[in-house]
């Protein structure tokens, strides 16, 4: 899977998930927030900051304004790292990211690395500037997946755990074939769908692992047709109306026919989240794989929704 692909997938996840995902790397904070209030996701501002000085991955990084109790606001800072090399200049470029958000809007940030990739030693959390009598120390909070237990992800309440989960397999199924990989993916969704999760957050957590655990043709098909099987009874198990369409019954023409729909709206809505973060044309053309005139469309229906 492309390194883009993953970007996207983590970006989306932590936008359908945030409260999950900020009670779940961050609990502390969880509990100062008002999110009565609602939250909102500054890509437009972190575009700004993230420029073409700093090479800064602007797909994956995350920039949300969430409001606390005590009536204060605060910046969350999220930075996912997929790359698996060793950039010698990640932690300055966090402080970068993390002063020119301070100077330019004075707001108290709170920031996070997580890092998806298989290295056992790349874990950058603080850059060090000292030059004759002047000193720096900054430091920000990491999540290192490769690291995390099974058994405490497999016992969290949390669907951000399964999320999580879903990256721990990726990694450990990486050089072992695909086989590990489907077995690993049957196993999650029959976790997801023992988990007491909204309708919603079930879908949610299904698209991810669906995309970071690929699979070739023949292995999908198959995969696609055991789900069916599972959610036989797809209101009761609280399973989208969406999925049920992807994972119809029928004869594999019409399940073929049923995963390309599902795709196509995927992607449609992968295209939309896009150009809402001003991703430019050339870069979106490259990820979806769609033509110019198909991405101006999707541009037009934005608008209409928007308006």
């Amino acid at each position: 899977m492309e390194q883009e692909s993953k970007d996207i997938l983590w970006k989306e996840i932590i936008e359908d998930l945030f409260e999950d995902f900020v009670r779940f790397f961050l609990p502390d904070l969880y509990k100062k927030i008002d999110f009565s209030r609602g939250y909102q996701f500054l890509d437009k501002e972190l575009a700004q900051i993230i420029d073409k000085v700093l090479q800064g991955k602007k797909i994956s990084d995350r920039l949300v304004n969430v409001h606390l109790k005590d009536g204060t606001e605060n910046w969350i800072l999220i930075h996912i790292e997929v790359q698996g090399y060793k950039e010698k200049q990640f932690s300055e470029r966090m402080f970068k990211y993390f002063y020119r958000i301070y100077d330019k809007y004075n707001k108290k940030i709170v920031a996070l690395s997580i890092f998806t990739e298989g290295s056992k030693k790349y874990k950058p959390k603080r850059f060090n500037y000292e030059f004759h009598g002047t000193k720096l120390n900054y430091e920000y909070n990491i999540y290192k997946v490769l690291e995390q237990n099974e058994a405490d992800l497999l016992s969290s309440d949390n669907p951000f755990a399964l999320v999580v989960l879903s990256g721990l397999y990726a990694l450990k199924s990486e050089n072992e074939g695909e086989k590990l990989r489907y077995q690993f993916k049957n196993k999650l969704v029959r976790l997801l769908l023992k988990k007491e999760y909204s309708r919603e957050k079930i879908y949610n957590v299904f698209e991810f692992l669906d995309g970071i655990l690929f699979l070739s043709d023949n292995l999908e098909l198959e995969f696609k047709e055991k789900v069916n099987q599972l959610i036989g009874g797809a209101d009761k198990m609280g399973i989208s109306k969406e999925m049920t369409n992807i994972y119809q019954v029928g004869e594999k023409k019409g399940i073929e026919e049923g995963i390309e729909k599902g795709i196509e709206k995927e992607k449609k809505e992968m295209v939309k989240r896009m150009l809402k973060s001003d991703i430019n044309l050339e870069k979106i053309m490259e990820i979806s794989q769609l033509e110019k005139e198909a991405i101006k469309t999707i541009e037009q229906e934005l608008e209409y929704e928007m308006d």
